[in-house]
């Protein structure tokens, strides 16, 4: 993981430049949070002609705004924010945090995050993968390495960056744009530096 920040994408500016659709798909997702921590949910839903969803899961609801966000179709890079927005959803409906309006402020910035792991993780594995699975012999084992890869890009990303979230309500959209940016540099940057740790 470090060889592929530092050497295969030349670093975590350039690790980070090359997650176009994500970084697009990430704005437009932390834009609807901040104006959910501005002027509530029911309002974000009112905003946006969902409001025949009120009181609906949150993944239900979240489900509704990927199509719009990332419809299915495009180039990997696309396909990668897809998949990732549909994995976070999932793993919200399976903790089942309830109604979108009654969603916490914390829930919604770790849903975020999962999305920014989950994205990281499908660059990677499509980068990479061919030869992240060339050695296991069994399905299992290709399963394993595919958990420890997210769970490592987790532990180096989760928690760290939550101070990015501080203010947000009162961000408007270029510094929401700019805390995404950040975000996605600081999180490749902590998966080099781990991952030479580790070595």
């Amino acid at each position: 993981m470090s060889q592929y920040v530092r050497n295969g994408a030349g670093s975590a500016g350039k690790a980070a430049k090359r997650m176009g659709a994500s970084r697009s798909v990430g704005k437009r997702l932390l834009q609807v949070i901040r104006d959910i921590d501005r002027v509530g949910a029911a309002e974000v839903l009112q905003k946006l002609n969902l409001t025949h969803l009120a009181g609906r899961p949150a993944a239900e609801v979240f489900i509704v705004l990927l199509e719009g966000m990332c419809p299915p179709g495009g180039r990997v890079d696309e396909a990668i924010a897809r998949q990732a927005l549909l994995d976070a959803v999932a793993h919200l409906a399976e903790i089942e945090t309830g109604t979108f309006e009654e969603m916490t402020a914390q829930q919604l910035s770790e849903f975020f995050m999962d999305f920014v792991i989950r994205t990281i993780e499908g660059r990677v594995i499509a980068d990479i993968g061919k030869h992240i699975v060339d050695a296991p012999e069994s399905v299992v084992e290709v399963e394993g390495v595919m958990d420890q890869l997210h769970d490592f890009v987790a532990g180096c990303v989760h928690g760290h960056l939550s101070e990015h979230f501080d203010g947000i309500s009162q961000k408007n959209d270029q510094e929401v744009s700019a805390i995404v940016e950040t975000i996605y540099e600081a999180s490749f940057e902590l998966v080099s530096s781990t991952a030479g740790d580790l070595q």
